[in-house]
This record gives C-alpha cells, structure tokens and sequence, in this order.
C-alpha cells in the first residue's frame, strides 16, 4: 500500500511540475511579445523624432513641429492635406489658420511609413501638445475627443481662442473620422 501511494505522489507531483512548467512558459512568450511590440512603437517613435529647429529653418513649406509626449510623437508639420503630403509628415490644413485661431492638422494614422497620429485615439482631456512654428511656440491642452462624419467641417471652422483640430481616418469606418481637440493652455 504503502508503494502505491508512494508512486502515486510521485506522478502527481510530476503532474504539477509539468503544468506550472508550461504555465511559466506561456508567461514568458507573452510577455517577450508584449516587449517585441513595445520595442517595435519605440522604434518606429525614434524614426519620427527629428531636430525642431529643422523645421523653423525651412524654406520648402514646413511650418512646424508637433511634440505629444505622452504618445511619443515629434513629427514635422507641412503646409497641404494631400495624400503626397500625408505620406510623410503632419499636414497643415491650408482652409485654417496657421498660428492664431483654430489650427487644423491632418495625419494617417496607419500603413504608411509616417503615420504620426496612429496614437492619437489615446489621448484624453488633459494632455498637452506643443505646437511649435516660426511664429512661436504653445501648449494645448486635449480639451475633447470624438468621432465625426468626413463632411463635417464645423470643427475647422474659426475660432476666436487658440485651438489646435487633429484629424485622422478611423479604421473600417470610411465616411467617419477622429477628431481630437485641444485650447492654447492659460498661463
């Protein structure tokens, strides 16, 4: 009797070695994937980060910079919504304002090799952007965040505060887009 009980907590003990075994494993391949696409963000965050006064000098259409460090974006801004444009930086709406008033700014935010708002759902009432042009530097403050219809162009219109209008795609909603915006922050 006392053989078979013997063998018996030997299997079971097994048994449990072997479960907490693939267990552990399971753990550590999650979490080296969760570090793989951290590493991959990060990555592809250091492409985009370029010197401001890059853009300050400029004479081929940037206007700008835009910083939001809590997503990790530098990305520059050019003047044109264009496809062309979009492929590679943060486009200038050229219906609004550049520096006073309600800036919008147009990005992709997915498949391409510069999608510089893929992040911008994350933002929340509170965060701070810098918007940096010839004509100056300001923080915003993320004040709202919605979905809107692609003919919707009230958000674009003037204001008389200062404002900055993100706009980008949303994905499998073609006539819908996001639309994140902040007001200069109060001194």
């Amino acid at each position: 009797m006392n053989k078979k009980l013997f063998v018996l907590f030997v299997v079971l003990i097994l048994v449990i070695s072997v479960l907490l075994l693939l267990l552990y494993d399971k753990n550590v391949l999650t979490r080296e994937k969760q570090n793989e696409t951290i590493e991959e963000k990060e990555i592809i965050i250091e492409e985009n980060e370029l010197d401001k006064e890059e853009f300050e000098e400029s004479d081929d259409g940037l206007l700008g910079s835009l910083i939001i460090e809590k997503i990790r974006l530098n990305g520059p801004i050019k003047e044109g919504s264009s496809n062309e444009i979009l492929k590679e930086y943060i486009g200038h709406i050229e219906e609004t304002a550049k520096y006073d008033g309600n800036v919008g700014l147009a990005a992709h935010n997915r498949g391409n090799k510069y999608s510089y708002f893929a992040r911008i759902n994350e933002l929340e009432p509170g965060d701070e952007i810098v918007y940096t042009t010839k004509y100056g530097e300001r923080k915003y403050i993320v004040d709202t965040k919605k979905e809107i219809l692609e003919t919707d162009w009230s958000n674009l219109e003037g204001t008389s505060d200062n404002r900055l209008t993100l706009i980008t795609c949303i994905k499998n909603k073609v006539n819908q887009r996001l639309c994140v915006q902040a007001v200069q922050e109060r001194l």
